[in-house]
Formats: structure tokens, C-alpha cells, sequence
């Protein structure tokens, strides 16, 4: 059978391929057969976002062209036969923007730009099917998208300026509603607008590309059966449902694909191969919804995008007694995935996966939805109870049958339904449990006739609660059933301590807080009533606080060139470390560094990932150029790199701390251990970081900390932002907010009572200079509204008995400087041409922070041109050698100033020309210099000064300085299932005179945002045998657009010039990381009202380890249904995941 041509369009140009390969991506022949590299590789499993495209059909079951996003990673190029593609490059380019680009860009919503492709991407396809969208559709656009520099803020606010009822208004003062005015204290001064909506040019829809007008003539010509074959897999696209059962029934081990969500997914990480993959997306029938009289029947190749917007509909129209199990779909199609997948998937898909953890089919099971099944010369209606699914990810389907539409019905009179599902974050992430409930009542009682029960995550497959339901039928709907069913539900669901996926009693007591949830909701529509339900002490405890993945959206990547003589050779490298780069590969090919180049034009993305551990890669692929001859080009796929590359140290401190009743700290130990990997690598500089920080920002009198780094068989851990910092000062903020509640006192009391003043010395002697926490803390109490809300708060979990809130306010003082203090130097090298342009080269590499941006700003305020006038193209070892890493906050301090320094050589050798010129311009006097053969190039050179602290005498300064902040924030726990809202954060930042606002402000929510995934959600799973669970996003979550804070306010302290940094700046990018544990204590602070409420006793202490994840959360909210599903493990027991 000779193989179909493929004939796509890609940005209205047309494709034809005549060797498809249905293994091949849309995102691979993207990048390499089309050079299209706009489109990233972010995670190869439709996780990120980065690879987002926009695709265009003409749909003729809705006579219309429609636009969707897909995730390019995960779309096989085999099923876009006559169907658009339009990439980033397909809709503006820098010479000219397109309104989304221009818009993410002077919002400053794009750090390190590698996944800023894929959020335009997402933007533009919303704007294409509504160019006036509401704020709620713009943010749901980005369910799918994840971002890991910016802290997400920047990208909505600059997206909303598209929104029909809330673009920002820039703060011009018309908008009563404005949110630069919501601040009863008007002395507090929030920062301004860091962008004009004004100057945005205006979206116009009628300029975007037309649909192409040969796709569109093709409309009406009826499809024929096409047949692609590759090396290892033949892919058949069959156009009618006969050709579809005559294909399964000569082929019954056949994959149906329409998606690819899943099967691509097994492909590419399981290494499973399908050999032959038919594709029933354009059978009609597999397409068709229809209203019956039972019920919606949706095709089992729709769409979960059309369920979800068909539903929707239906729920507007219908009464509300009929579509109970339509609200209950809905609820979970919303966080299922983000648009790319939802726009693909099949719901057909999703039920035969059978996949044991599955939103929707513990929904489709309780509701009883009916399935139609066909096969050549069958068709049967089957009912979705507890005998579809047989085992693990299989179905009562024979292998000639397939699955030809799901009807989902109508609640009827008296019927009542709830859906649930609890995963680590809330978008776009896999459930540890779902479940769907329903109850029908007999006629006007509120005696049970049917109760169903299913649950996802609580066995190999979809179960339903077969043993505990049929007890309760006949009975009513009160208190003593509600016992009945969580006794029965404890004893039933039963999962052993080893079971995959871990987090035992957590899944098992969420499978009562679900039917508790269920059981209040019904009573609530039924009309039933609410269910509220001067001395020394010395304290020892413990904290654990776990490691974190770096996941910057571009894994390490490398390409080396071998020149062919002498030993030279090249290498382009994502790292933030040229020089060890240079002198691995040097060392390795046993030639001296003069004969290694290696080039930065940027990163996307770093955080001290890129610093020592990208060696590991450049020096393996320099060895293959080496031995080849040729260059080679090598990036890691994110399941390699989160493999290989180690991250965040995961900390242990057993401290004891000593106290007056009053709450003043006298004394403090501290033991610290660390995991340091299987390599030393920077363990002992994060240690020593740590033990630097143990203070946070209190004065100690008698203190004593060690630290231990332990050796382990894992990959080695590293550098990662604040570098030990925020572990050290976790553990001093656990023991503080400890002894608050020892001694009865309000911690923010307790907080500032123990504070540092100016001129007092830190535990490792250095003199506090400049000072300005307790400024930052006063703005912070007064801008936060503190004290009022902490009111709220109180009133607020009184009145809650399931829901509670917490507010807390944490302080923070980072120190800047490398600890070894010869790192503490920065190079610079300036050309000035003829024409008066300069080219700017220092030491330091760019991942997003806005180094060059700045470095650019220095140079410009030094030589008093226009930064118009100044360029910096790349890092590289042959301009600026011996660099130190672009790390540990300091680069702008030390580079900045070699390049100050640099200017000031260039600015002396032109004060002669000046002198005769004074009227002259920048352009006369650099040509009067070089006609006067004076140089017209300086280098630039910085050391900090005064470093160099000795732990044998305990003198010296570590810092040059300190950096300071404090942030309050407030969040909302949900008791039951241990979710948790983050509503409103406040920052007061101190970074000096701020060189660039915009960068600085993007800077401090960024690493606020990457503090709130280390304390609160991003955990790392390993089995026992030290085999990591969590190699992808779709394991590891980092937050998403809707993690953020609701409100999220942040504004730089004014007036506090630093003078031991260039032109008064400070250090920007790890100190406000720390500042989100205030994150971690205000849900700690929920977690013991929800306790006290108990117990009556709010002076009790508890256990919380970090990251404060729903697990933990949740089983800290002591409560009837925790003590239900207590669960012991036996000896010989291994856990399925363990502490590290």
C-alpha cells in the first residue's frame, strides 16, 4: 500500500510531505525541517506550555473555521492533514511586533523569553475567537502555559489591557476601581504603573492571516482514507465509520488515536510502540452531539474543549434540577487540563484509557452514563458501573469493539450529584483522588433510593463504593448516615501502606472529606441547617524542609564546533559559569584554555542550576566534537535533566531554643544536616550560607549552629537561589513563630521585639550599616492593613468551621557577596567605534534577570550617551576572561562596576577633545580621539572590597552588604481536603536606589513565586531504592498562573541609597525568595485554628514540614475523619516514596 502525501499549511505557506512519519511531532518538524525555532521544547509532555501553536480548521459538523491551541510537543504532523498552522513567527516578528508580543513585552511580562512563545501563542488563540475577551477568559487562556522567572503578575496585567471589562488603566486616575487607589492609607505610595496601556498599539482582528482559501475550497469534497507509513509505525486516518470497524476488526490490536495526549505519551516515556495507529477524528458520527431524551450524547472522538462548551450551554438553558451531573462534568473539565489538551483530547480517549486516576469517569460511573459500543455487525448500550473496568487500564470492550458516543444524562427530580478532586496544585494537574457522588431521594422525602459512590486514586482502577452503599438505602439523609457511610467508606477503601503514589492516609481520609462535602451540600439544597460544628523556657524541635527542581523551562543544552587546528574549539553553552566551562573542556582535551572559546547569548532560565551542573553536558558533548571531528549539538529532555543535574539541598535542623516568658530569645542551637548528593560540588558554600542566616533578622545573645553535608548515592545537589539562605532562615522563623505560641503572644509582637537595630553585630560579627528593616516592617504593617485584617482573620475562622484563614508577616535580611571571597570580581571590556556606537562585554551571563539591561543602563549613565547607542551581544571567555559565576545576587554589583570603571578609562582619554570641543557631540569626540590614534577601548576591572571572614575566629566580613524586605501574607485552607487560596500578598522590598524598577519589581515576584513552589508545592518523590518518581511536569508542580496571590502588591522602599554598590543599587535576585514563607506561616497559622477549634487549645504545637502541600495540610486538620483512616505500616514495608 503506497503512503499518502501530507499537505499542511504553516504560517500561509504550503507543506508537502511525502515521507510522513507518524512518530514524528509537529513540534520536531517544526524546528528542523522547517527552521522554525520560535516553538520551544519545554517538556515533551504537553506539561509547560512552551511549545504552544495555534491550529485552524474548517469544521463541518459547525460549518465554520475554528481556531484551537495545541501543544506542538505531543501533535503528530500525520494528523494535520488540511489543516493550518500558525507559529510565533507566523504573527509578528521583531521588525514588527504583533499587539500580544508588543503588549507581554512593555508589560515587562518576558524574562529569560523561552516559554514567552508559547503564552503568546495562547493569548493570540483567544484573541482570534474573541477579540474582546473577559479578565476570566484571558486567565483560564493560560491553564496550559507555565512560566518559571516572571511570577506570572506582569503577563496578566499586561494581557488584561485586551479585556473588554478591566484592562489596567496605568494608573491615569479615571478608574474609581483602579488598583493603585485601593489602599485606605493614601501616605503608602504603591509603585506606579511600570507600563502606559496608551501606547499600545490597538488590537485590529481584521489585519490577522486569512484561513487558506485552498483548505477552504475542500470544505465540501469528501475525505478519502489516507495511509502514512514510517520506520516503525503505519498511521491510518479513516474517513468512515465502515472503514473504522473493518480496520479494527482486521487489526484488533490497533491504538485509536485523535489526541495523541496519552499514546504520545507512552511513546516517548515508556518506550511503548504501536505499530499500526488509526485515527477516527474526521468519522462523523464519532464527531455528532445530541440532545436526547435521557440525556447529551457526545461523540467519543469530541473533543473535551466542544463537552465542556456544550454543557456549559445547556446549563444556561436548562432548569437546574436537570443538570446536576452537567455542573459536576463541568467542575472537573475546568481543572482538567489546560485549552492545548483539552482542545485535542477525545472524551472517548479519556474513558478507555481507563487510567486508575481519571477526573471524569468516577463522574461518568456515579452518574450512570450509558456507553454505546459497536463492532462490525454489533452494537450494544452498556451502562458505566463497576464492572467496565475489569483491571488495571482495561475495559469490558472486545478488541474488535470500539466506543462510538457517551450519554450523559439528565439528574432527575430529587437527584442530587457533586464531583471532586484534590491534586498538589490546582490547574492542570493530576489527581491524587477523584471522585463523583450522587444521591436520589424518594419522592418528596429525603429518604435515599439510590446512592452511588466512585472514586479515582483509591485502587488500580475507577471503583465504586459497592459495600457501604447499599446499607444506606432507605435510610435518611441526617448525622447518623452521614457516620454510617464514613465508617463504612474507612473500612472499604482500604490501600496498603505501600501503594503507588504514596500519601496513604491522605487519599483515604480525602475520600471521607469528599463524601462530608457531598453529604453538607445536599443538606444546604435540601434547606437542612448548616453543620457548624518572667520565667526561662527552653524548647527543642525539628524541621524538615525539602529539596527543590530548578525547572527552568530550557534544559541544559550545548553545541561545540572543533575548529581543526591547534586544539581550538568552540562551544555555545547555556551556563552561568564560562569560566568553569571553559577549563572542564580544556582540562578533558588536555590543551590549555586559550584554546576554548566558549559563547552566551542567553539563557532561558537558571536560578544556579546552570552554575557548576551544565558542565556535565558541555563537557561530554565537547568530547564528542573531540572524537568526531564535527560539531555536535546536545539538549537534555526534562525528564534527563531533573534526573541528572540535582537541585535544591533538602535540609534537617534539630534546634533547641531558650526564651524569657516575655518572648525574648536568650539562647539558640541549631544542628543542621543537608543532603548534599554524591559529589561535594557547592554543599559546603550552601551550608556555610546557611549557617550565615540562622539568625534571620534577630538578635541572639547565645548561639550555637553546626552543619553537617551528608554524602548520598543521589545526584548531587546545588546551587539553587538564596543558596541556603532560605533553609537557614526557615528554621530561625519555625522557631520563632514556636515560641509566639509558647508564650501566648502575637508573633508579629514576638517578631519585632527580637529584632536587630542599626550598629548591632550579627552571630558572626559583622556591624548592621544602613539598616532600613524596621522601615520595611513598619511600611509593611501599615500598606497590609495588619492589624485590621488580623481582625477579619479572627472574625472570619469563627464564623467557618470547614474553612480558615491565616495571616502572617515574616521579615528577611540577605546577604550579598560570594563567601569565597576571591570570587568577588568582575570584568568588563568597552569598544567605542567611529561612529560613536559602543559595544559593551562584561562578565556576567543573562537568564532573564535583566543583567544586560542594567549593564547597558551603567554604561549609559556613565558616558552620559543614550543607551540607544550601546549594544552587548554575547559573554565569552575570549573578550572577558577568568569570570566568576553570574550568581549569588552580586553580578550587577561587580559588573557594573568594572564597567563604570571601564567608562571612566575611555572618559578620561576623551577629555582633551572635550576640553577643545565643548560644544561638540559624543560622535566628535570619539572621531577626534581615534584621528588622534588614541585608543578607544578600555577594559575594567573590580574587586569587593573588605571580604574575608575566618569560622576560627569568628571575625571578618562575609558581606559587602545586606539586602532587606518583609512581606505579610494572607491565605485560605480548606480543612477538608487541605487546598489552600493564596489571597493577598504585600511586599515592601529594599534595593537601594533601584537601577531599573521594572526589572527589580519583576525580580522580587519572581523569586516570591519560586519561594512559594519551594514551600508550599514542589515535591520531590523518590522510591527506596533512590529511583526519582517526579521527573516532569506532570509529576513535579511548580506553580501555574492561578497559583499566585490574588491580590499581590509590592513596592520598593524610596530614599535608601546604598553607597557600597553602583549608583546606590542593590542586589535583587535571591533575597525576595525567602519572603514567601510568609506564605508557609499563614497557612501554619490556619492549620491551628482549624486545631484549636478542636481541641480548645491554641497553644499546642504541631509538626508541619515543608512544602505545606495538601497532604500535609489536610492531615495536620486533626479531625473525625483523619482519626478514621490512621494507617500503620508493618515492618518489611516499603513505602512507595521517601524522605531525602
Amino acid at each position: 500500500m503506497t503512503a499518502d502525501e501530507l499537505v499542511f499549511f504553516v504560517n500561509g505557506k504550503k507543506v508537502v510531505e511525502k515521507n510522513a512519519d507518524p512518530e514524528t511531532t509537529l513540534l520536531v518538524y517544526l524546528r528542523r525541517k522547517l527552521g522554525l525555532c520560535g516553538t520551544k521544547l519545554g517538556c515533551g509532555e504537553g506539561g509547560c506550555g512552551a511549545c504552544t501553536v495555534m491550529i485552524s480548521k474548517y469544521d463541518r459538523l459547525q460549518n465554520k473555521i475554528i481556531h484551537f491551541s495545541v501543544n506542538a510537543c505531543l501533535a503528530p504532523i500525520c494528523s494535520l492533514h488540511h489543516v493550518a498552522v500558525t507559529t510565533v513567527e507566523g504573527i509578528g516578528n521583531t521588525k514588527k511586533l504583533h499587539p500580544v508580543q508588543e503588549r507581554i513585552a512593555r508589560s515587562h511580562g518576558s524574562q529569560c523569553g523561552f516559554c514567552t512563545p508559547g503564552i503568546v501563542m495562547s493569548m493570540y488563540t483567544l484573541l482570534r475567537n474573541q477579540p474582546e475577551p473577559t479578565v476570566e477568559e484571558i486567565e483560564n487562556a493560560f491553564q496550559g502555559n507555565l512560566c518559571r522567572c516572571t511570577g506570572y503578575r506582569p503577563i496578566l496585567q499586561g494581557f488584561r489591557t485586551f479585556a473588554k471589562d478591566g484592562g489596567c488603566c496605568g494608573g491615569s486616575g479615571n478608574n474609581p476601581n483602579c488598583c493603585m487607589s485601593q489602599t485606605k492609607d493614601k501616605t503608602i505610595a504603591l509603585s506606579p504603573s511600570l507600563f502606559n496601556p496608551e501606547d499600545f498599539k490597538p488590537l485590529d482582528p481584521t489585519q490577522e492571516p486569512i484561513f487558506p482559501p485552498e483548505l477552504l475550497r475542500l470544505k465540501d469534497t469528501p475525505r478519502k482514507k489516507l495511509h502514512f507509513e514510517g520506520e516503525r509505525v503505519s498511521w491510518i486516518q479513516a474517513s468512515t465509520m465502515g472503514e473504522l470497524l473493518d480496520l479494527k476488526a482486521q487489526h484488533p490490536d490497533a491504538k485509536l488515536v485523535v489526541g495523541n495526549t496519552e499514546i504520545g505519551i507512552e511513546m516517548k516515556f515508556k518506550n511503548m510502540l504501536f505499530p499500526l495507529i488509526v485515527c477516527p477524528a474526521w468519522i462523523p458520527e464519532l464527531n455528532s452531539v445530541a440532545h436526547g431524551p435521557e440525556g447529551i450524547s457526545f461523540g467519543a472522538a469530541c473533543p473535551l474543549s466542544l463537552v465542556e462548551s456544550v454543557l456549559v450551554d445547556a446549563i444556561a438553558k436548562l432548569p437546574e434540577q436537570k443538570t446536576e451531573v452537567f455542573r459536576g462534568v463541568t467542575e472537573q473539565l475546568r481543572w482538567f487540563a489546560g485549552k492545548q489538551v483539552k482542545s485535542v483530547a477525545s472524551i472517548g480517549g479519556n474513558i478507555i484509557t481507563a487510567s486508575p486516576i481519571s477526573d471524569l469517569n468516577p463522574v461518568f460511573m456515579a452518574s450512570g452514563a450509558k456507553l454505546t459500543l459497536v463492532s462490525r455487525g454489533t452494537k450494544r448500550t452498556v451502562r458505566m458501573d463497576h464492572t467496565f473496568f475489569p483491571g488495571y487500564r482495561r475495559t469490558l470492550l472486545s478488541p474488535e469493539e470500539i466506543l462510538l458516543s457517551i450519554e450523559i444524562p439528565y439528574s432527575r427530580e430529587g437527584e442530587f450529584f457533586s464531583a471532586f478532586k484534590q491534586a498538589s496544585r490546582r490547574e492542570d494537574d493530576i489527581a491524587k483522588v477523584t471522585s463523583g457522588m450522587r444521591v436520589l431521594f424518594k419522592p418528596g422525602t429525603i429518604e435515599v433510593q439510590e446512592l452511588s459512590l466512585c472514586f479515582g486514586g483509591m485502587a488500580n482502577r475507577t471503583i465504586s463504593a459497592l459495600k457501604t452503599t447499599p446499607k444506606q438505602l432507605s435510610k435518611s439523609w441526617n448525622e447518623e448516615l452521614l457516620q454510617d457511610v464514613c465508617a463504612g467508606l474507612a473500612e472499604e477503601l482500604h490501600l496498603a501502606p505501600d501503594a503507588p503514589g504514596g500519601m496513604v492516609e491522605f487519599r483515604r481520609t480525602l475520600t471521607l472529606s469528599f463524601f462530608f462535602k457531598f453529604y453538607l451540600t445536599v443538606l444546604q439544597k435540601l434547606g437542612g441547617a448548616d453543620h457548624e460544628g518572667g520565667s526561662f523556657i527552653a524548647s527543642p524541635g525539628e524541621l524538615y524542609i525539602g529539596g527543590q527542581e530548578h525547572f527552568y523551562l530550557e534544559t541544559n543544552c550545548t553545541i561545540a564546533v572543533p575548529k581543526g587546528e591547534a586544539g581550538e574549539m568552540e562551544l555555545f553553552v547555556g551556563t552561568q559559569n564560562t569560566m568553569k566551562t571553559q577549563s572542564f573542556v580544556a582540562k578533558m582535551l588536555g590543551v590549555p584554555d586559550n584554546r576554548i572559546v566558549v559563547r552566551v547569548k542567553r539563557m532561558g532560565g537558571g536560578f544556579g542550576g546552570k552554575e557548576t551542573r551544565s558542565t556535565v553536558v558541555s563537557t561530554a558533548v565537547a568530547l564528542a566534537a573531540y572524537k568526531t571531528g564535527r560539531p555536535v549539538r546536545c539538549m537534555l529532555d526534562r525528564d534527563e535533566d531533573m534526573l541528572i543535574t540535582g537541585g535544591r539541598h533538602p535540609f534537617l535542623a534539630k534546634y533547641k531554643v531558650g526564651f524569657m516568658k516575655t518572648g525574648n530569645i536568650v539562647a539558640l542551637e541549631v544542628a543542621h544536616f543537608s543532603n548534599g548528593g554524591n559529589t561535594e560540588d557547592l554543599s559546603r558554600s550552601i551550608m556555610e550560607r546557611a549557617l550565615f542566616h540562622m539568625d534571620n533578622t534577630y538578635k541572639i545573645p547565645n548561639i550555637r549552629g553546626t552543619g553537617r553535608i551528608c554524602k548520598t548515592n543521589l545526584p548531587s545537589n546545588t546551587a539553587f537561589r538564596g543558596f541556603g539562605g532560605p533553609q537557614g532562615m526557615l528554621i530561625a522563623e519555625h522557631w520563632m513563630s514556636e515560641v509566639a505560641v509558647t508564650c501566648g503572644l502575637p508573633a508579629e509582637e514576638v517578631r519585632r521585639k527580637n529584632m536587630y537595630k542599626e550598629g548591632d553585630l550579627t552571630h558572626f560579627n559583622q556591624k548592621l550599616e544602613g539598616f532600613t528593616l524596621p522601615r520595611c516592617w513598619d511600611e509593611c504593617i501599615a500598606s497590609s492593613q495588619y492589624h485590621a485584617r488580623k481582625m477579619e482573620v479572627e472574625k472570619f475562622n469563627r464564623e467557618n468551621c470547614w474553612k480558615k484563614r491565616g495571616l502572617c508577616i515574616i521579615p528577611t535580611k540577605f546577604g550579598i557577596s560570594f563567601t569565597l571571597p576571591f570570587l568577588n570580581q568582575g570584568g568588563a571590556l568597552v569598544h567605542v567605534y567611529t561612529d560613536g556606537s559602543v559595544l559593551l562585554t562584561h562578565g556576567g551571563t543573562e537568564m532573564g534577570q535583566g543583567l544586560h539591561t542594567k549593564m547597558v543602563q551603567v554604561a549609559s549613565r556613565a558616558l552620559k550617551i543614550p543607551t540607544s547607542k550601546i549594544h552587548i551581544t554575547e559573554t565569552s571567555t575570549n573578550t572577558v576572561p577568568n569570570t566568576s559565576p553570574t550568581a549569588a545576587s552580586a553580578s550587577a554589583d561587580i559588573n557594573g562596576q568594572a564597567i563604570y570603571e571601564a567608562c571612566q578609562t575611555i572618559l578620561k582619554r576623551l577629555e582633551p577633545f572635550k576640553k577643545k570641543k565643548p560644544k561638540g557631540s559624543w560622535e566628535d569626540w570619539v572621531m577626534d580621539a581615534y584621528t588622534s590614534a588614541v585608543s578607544l577601548s578600555a577594559t575594567g576591572f573590580y574587586k569587593t572590597p573588605n571580604l574575608g571572614y575566618s569560622f576560627e575566629t569568628n571575625s571578618g566580613n562575609p558581606f559587602h552588604y545586606f539586602s532587606y524586605g518583609v512581606a505579610c501574607s494572607e491565605v485560605e485552607i480548606d480543612c477538608l481536603t487541605g487546598d489552600h487560596k493564596n489571597l493577598r500578598t504585600d511586599i515592601i522590598m529594599d534595593v537601594g536606589s533601584s537601577l531599573n524598577p521594572a526589572i527589580d519589581i519583576g525580580q522580587v515576584e519572581g523569586a516570591f513565586v519560586q519561594g512559594l513552589g519551594l514551600f508550599t508545592m514542589e515535591e520531590l518523590h523518590y522510591s527506596p531504592d533512590g529511583s526519582l518518581h517526579t521527573r516532569g511536569p506532570s509529576t513535579y508542580k511548580i506553580p501555574a498562573f492561578g497559583s499566585i496571590p490574588i491580590e499581590f502588591r509590592v513596592s520598593l522602599l524610596r530614599d535608601c541609597p546604598n553607597k557600597r554598590a553602583i549608583y546606590a543599587s542593590k542586589a535583587v535576585g535571591e533575597p525576595p525568595l525567602f519572603l514567601a514563607s510568609s506564605i508557609f506561616f499563614a497557612i501554619k497559622d490556619a492549620i491551628r485554628a482549624a486545631r484549636a477549634q478542636r481541641d480548645n487549645n491554641a497553644k499546642q504545637l504541631f509538626q508541619l514540614d515543608s512544602p505545606a502541600t495538601p497532604e500535609k495540610i489536610r492531615n495536620a486538620c486533626v479531625d473525625q475523619f483523619t482519626t478514621l483512616c490512621i494507617t500503620g505500616t508493618s515492618e518489611n514495608c516499603k513505602s512507595w516514596s521517601v524522605r531525602v
